[in-house]
């Protein structure tokens, strides 16, 4: 019977020692993740974003001089948060936090892939009103960010 005992203390212990390790792991991993999509600095994702806006694609979908269509509201994620500092058209940004669908005015831009080293980012950014998709590429040269590559198409 005190055998028995041991051996059920013991596999409790491991048991807990298993789960808070596994626990810890998690944490971990998490503060990684963010660390790792953090390689732009808040100045530097306000660049991103306002040159994104800027394009003459993301303008034409837009439609400024349309009623409603302006302020411009994005929707966040990590890398458009609700602390940074943008204007756009005269109007300083909005940020949501979820897309008005079938038809909204709400934009979503996801950021494909960051080339920290590069100062790249691949991009594309949703049109809920349009039923369109923008994609592009920002690239730092020298002091500027400058978009590069940008396409549209209708969302099927």
């Amino acid at each position: 019977m005190k055998i028995k005992a041991i051996i059920l203390v013991n596999l409790i212990f491991i048991a807990l020692v298993h789960i808070s390790c596994r626990e810890k792991i998690k944490v971990e991993i998490k503060e990684n993740n963010l660390e790792a999509n953090q390689c732009f600095t808040k100045g530097e994702r306000e660049e991103i974003i306002k040159t994104i806006i800027e394009t003459s694609d993301f303008q034409m979908f837009l439609h400024p001089n349309v009623k409603g269509r302006l302020p411009v509201q994005l929707v966040k994620n990590e890398f458009v948060t609700s602390d940074l500092k943008i204007k756009s058209n005269g109007y300083q940004v909005i940020f949501r936090d979820s897309l008005i669908l079938p038809e909204g005015t709400i934009h979503r831009i996801r950021m494909e892939e960051e080339d920290c080293k590069s100062k790249k980012v691949t991009y594309s950014v949703f049109y809920p009103v349009e039923g369109a998709i923008l994609t592009g590429t920002i690239v730092k040269s020298d002091t500027k960010w400058m978009a590069e590559n940008t396409n549209w198409g209708i969302k099927d």
